[in-house]
């Protein structure tokens, strides 16, 4: 029964993947983004910021196109504070 609260309450959180949110960024944000830009940000500042530009409401050079996962996954990695 707790099971299925926690499912239809919107299922259990992942972990976000440090190791993919690297690649996901040296593909996608290493062309203008370093991790150290974002020394000092934990992973939920981040996470925020990344979403609210994907969406649109946060002006950026280009349009940024990411899954939940990888917005996520980012900022855990940028969020550790290292390269």
């Amino acid at each position: 029964m707790v099971l299925a609260a926690l499912l239809g309450a919107g299922g259990i959180a992942q972990a976000a993947d440090v190791s993919a949110g690297r690649s996901a960024a040296q593909a996608k944000c290493a062309q203008c983004h370093e991790a150290d830009d974002w020394e000092g940000e934990d992973a939920a500042s981040l996470a925020s910021l990344i979403r609210d530009i994907v969406a649109g409401k946060v002006k950026h050079k280009g349009k940024l196109e990411l899954s939940a996962a990888e917005v996520d996954n980012i900022a855990a990695y940028w969020g550790q504070g290292k390269k």
